[in-house]
C-alpha cells in the first residue's frame, strides 16, 4: 500500500495547497491512503469542524494531531466525536478525542496514532510506555503508522528505534522544518525526523516573519497572523508491504506551489 502523509497543514494557505493538489498527487503516486497532521489547520491554531470536514470532503482519509489540537474550545465537542481524528496517545484518557483510527479501503487496512514527545513539550505521559501498552492491546495484523509529534530530534530518533520492527512508519512532526534523513530502518520501519509544514514558507514556521521579528526584538506580546507567501507542500510517500507490514520505501515531497 502507498500512503501520502502531509506535514503540519498551517492555516488557509496549507488547506488550499492540499485541496488544489491532492487529486494530482494521488494519481501520480498511486496513493491508497491520505493522512494529514491537522493541529494547525485553523489559522495555525487547532481545528474547527468546518476546516477538518473540508479536507475530508476533498479526500483526506485520516488525521494525526499534537499539543495544539485543543487550542479552540468551541471545537471540543467535534473533536470528541470525530473518529477520523486521533489525539495524542500519551495524553490523559480524559482528554477529548480518539486514541487511534483504522482506515479501510479496497481490502486494505491501516491504523494511525499520534504520540507526543516530552522534551521541550507540554506535560505528557511517557511516549515509550504508552506505545508499548498500545502495541500489546492492538490487532498486530494491521499495519501501523505513528506520527511522533515532538520538538527534540534526539527524542524522535530514539522513538524511531524503539518502534522499529513494530510500526510500519514513524513520521516526525511539530517543528515545521523538513529534515533530509528519511530512511527504512533495518526492522522495516520508515522513518523521518520531521515531515515539515504544508503552508507559507516565506515566514517563521507559518507566521508572518515581520510579526515574529517584532516579538523577538521587543519581547512584547503580539497577535500572530498566518503567512500566505512562499507556499510549499511538505509531505512523504510511504510504501508498506501489506503481507509483512514492513515499509519498503519512503520519499520526501518538498514542492513550491503558489496558491
Amino acid at each position: 500500500m502507498r500512503i501520502l502523509f502531509f506535514g503540519d497543514i498551517f492555516g488557509k494557505p496549507g488547506r488550499q495547497l492540499v485541496i488544489g493538489n491532492l487529486p494530482a498527487l494521488i494519481s501520480k503516486h498511486k496513493v491508497d491512503f491520505v493522512i494529514a497532521n491537522c493541529e494547525n489547520l485553523a489559522d495555525g491554531r487547532g481545528i474547527t469542524e468546518k476546516t477538518l470536514r473540508q479536507l475530508i470532503r476533498f479526500g483526506v482519509d485520516g488525521f494525526t494531531s499534537g499539543n495544539h489540537l485543543w487550542d479552540r474550545d468551541e471545537s471540543f465537542g467535534y473533536i470528541a466525536g470525530e473518529t477520523k481524528l486521533t489525539k495524542p496517545l500519551n495524553y490523559p484518557n480524559k482528554a477529548l478525542g480518539n486514541r487511534s483510527y483504522i482506515m479501510q479501503k479496497e481490502g486494505l487496512k491501516l491504523e494511525i496514532i499520534t504520540i507526543c514527545g516530552q522534551v521541550y513539550m507540554p506535560p505528557a505521559n511517557s511516549p515509550f510506555e504508552a506505545f508499548d501498552q498500545f502495541w500489546e492491546s492492538r490487532d498486530q495484523s494491521i499495519p501501523l503508522l505513528v506520527d511522533f509529534h515532538a520538538e527534540s530530534t534526539a527524542e524522535k530518533r530514539a522513538f524511531g528505534w524503539f518502534a522499529e520492527g513494530r510500526a510500519g512508519a514513524v513520521l516526525g512532526t511539530h517543528t515545521h522544518v523538513q529534515t533530509a534523513d528519511e530512511e527504512i530502518l533495518p526492522g522495516g520501519t520508515a522513518y523521518i525526523t520531521d515531515v515539515g509544514m504544508t503552508g507559507g514558507h516565506d515566514s517563521v514556521i507559518g507566521v508572518k516573519k515581520n510579526i515574529i521579528l517584532q516579538k523577538m526584538t521587543t519581547a512584547m506580546p503580539i497577535r500572530y497572523e498566518t503567512s500566505s507567501r512562499g507556499t510549499r507542500i511538505n509531505a512523504v510517500i510511504v510504501e508498506i508491504d501489506e503481507n509483512t507490514n514492513k515499509a519498503t520505501s519512503i520519499t520526501r515531497i518538498n514542492t513550491a506551489i503558489e496558491v
